[in-house]
């Protein structure tokens, strides 16, 4: 293997890593928030003020980053023009900040109208506490936003250690807030944690930033052909990424029609289900998407193509089983992660209940963030664009509609359902785009995986009738369960792929091995 090449694999799996250190130090701190709070009243007060921020900072900057500030970046790097690259990464840098700083002002001003807005079917009491923790909030999205560029300048200098850190101490100072000041000072403690967290993301990764040679400047360069150049890319990736977000302020919404603690228990399940996807399927993306761009420059359509009907196959061939195995053993895995203090077996009933219906679209989030990243790297940005916007309102109007059946179950389906049509519609465009997909080698992947989950389920499900009786209680016998049944789930499935020589056992197996030739 080359230099290149190793330090390319080293890179990958250092990020493979992160991503799902990330996750797991993302669940402790859900459990320990869970065990402060449960799914009580003030929580859910806490969620409601935490979505727009969180809206604020998603809409702007996350996905586009690495859509399109890190391919303008690398061009002039791979061009030998490095104080080029500087530049514009300076410009931008400071640019996005101002917007950050101005858009949060604003929301701070108005934070009383648009509470009373989202938060229409709680008390003035309510209000005013969201209220007041929304305006602690927003000065989250300035930091983590600046640190979410400062990742983009680091990856395309190639420097990855200080951006794994950043959200492990982002991380880790929600854990600290949540379990040592949150039991005197409430949720205002936490979201404090959320804003020191936020500074800690940015300040970890300010050292390697001025090892590439950035210094502070005030300049703005509004005129800059560069900085204009990955505007004009940014606001159409970040329009069309906002799709999930979206979804989530308006599951936010409409949850706060239903009795307190749904909302909680909605994003307790969304954490859980989020853990395959980040550790695997949005690491794949993220790893995937200098080679999409690298093969786009050279117009190399054939390793596009392979690809990306490689990451495909890999996502379901870890993510059908990885939904079956969650839907089946969503009580057990919710009473082990969080049944303990404030919350009892009811709320993992409840959020039991929301992650079976999560993990119905869990492929779909995978397909669709591996899929827009392919057509970033082919600089389409509008069609990913044209997609979302079906896609929200055919979120908007089953959630509508599965809320009042389902309750916080509708409001998952609704979101599987969402993120499922977004993966198709983009699936149908890219083969037209690329002259196919590799579709037989598809549904050969998909055949295999459906013959190896059926009977996964069937062992799984027989463990957890035969150890809990359908018990909701935490505790050992729950940790037994989830951990048998996880074992040998996932030890009968992999053997059944094995039988069936199935080529996605291969290509894991040389990913774990540092063995890039494969990829």
């Amino acid at each position: 293997m080359s230099s290149e090449r190793r330090r390319i694999a080293s890179a990958a799996t250092l990020i493979l890593v992160a991503y799902g250190l990330s996750r797991v130090l993302g669940a402790v701190r859900e459990l320990v928030i869970a065990n402060t709070f449960g799914t009580g009243h003030n929580l859910d007060d806490y969620r409601v003020a935490f979505a727009v921020p969180d809206l604020l900072f998603n809409l702007l900057l996350a996905g586009a980053i690495s859509s399109a500030f890190i391919p303008v970046l690398s061009e002039h790097l791979a061009k030998h023009e490095p104080e080029r690259a500087r530049e514009i990464a300076e410009r931008v840098l400071n640019a996005s900040v101002v917007i950050l700083t101005v858009g949060a002002a604003v929301l701070f001003v108005v934070a009383p109208l648009y509470v009373s807005l989202i938060a229409f079917g709680y008390s003035a009491k309510d209000h005013e506490l969201i209220t007041s923790l929304t305006r602690i909030l927003l000065l989250q999205p300035i930091f983590l936003g600046a640190g979410g560029m400062v990742i983009g300048i680091l990856t395309a200098w190639q420097r990855f250690f200080a951006q794994a850190l950043a959200p492990l101490f982002y991380n880790g100072s929600i854990i600290v807030a949540a379990a040592v000041f949150a039991p005197r000072f409430g949720v205002t403690a936490l979201a404090v944690g959320v804003v020191i967290g936020a500074m800690l993301h940015l300040g970890v990764q300010l050292p390697s930033l001025w090892r590439t040679g950035w210094r502070p400047t005030t300049a703005l360069g509004l005129h800059d052909p560069g900085v204009r150049k990955v505007g004009r890319l940014m606001f159409p990736i970040a329009l069309g990424l906002a799709a999930a977000q979206v979804n989530v302020f308006v599951d936010t919404v409409l949850g706060t029609s239903l009795p307190h603690g749904r909302v909680a228990a909605l994003r307790y399940a969304d954490t859980i289900a989020q853990l395959p996807l980040g550790t695997f399927s949005q690491a794949l993306a993220f790893v995937l998407f200098p080679f999409l761009a690298r093969d786009a420059a050279l117009r190399a359509i054939d390793s596009i193509r392979h690809r990306t009907a490689l990451a495909l196959r890999l996502n379901i061939f870890v993510l059908v089983p990885a939904s079956v195995g969650l839907a089946i053993l969503g009580v057990p895995i919710v009473a082990v992660l969080f049944e303990r203090g404030q919350f009892g077996s009811d709320s993992v009933r409840q959020t039991a209940y929301a992650l079976t219906f999560f993990s119905l679209g869990l492929t779909g989030q995978a397909a669709t963030a591996l899929l827009v990243r392919v057509f970033y790297a082919l600089q389409d940005v509008i069609t990913p664009l044209r997609i979302s916007l079906v896609v929200i309102g055919v979120n908007l109007a089953t959630n509508v509609v599965l809320v009042h059946l389902l309750a916080q179950g509708g409001l998952a389906l609704g979101t599987s359902i969402a993120a499922t049509l977004n993966a198709i519609l983009l699936g149908r465009a890219l083969r037209g785009r690329l002259g196919g997909l590799e579709g037989r080698a598809i549904l050969q992947t998909v055949r295999r995986a459906l013959i190896g989950v059926i009977p996964m389920a069937l062992v799984v499900a027989g463990i957890v009738y035969v150890v809990t009786g359908g018990s909701t209680q935490g505790g050992w016998r729950a940790l037994e369960t989830t951990v048998l049944a996880v074992v040998l789930g996932a030890g009968t499935y992999l053997l059944i792929q094995l039988a069936l020589k199935s080529e996605e056992v291969g290509v894991a197996l040389s990913v774990i091995r540092r063995d890039r030739s494969r990829v």
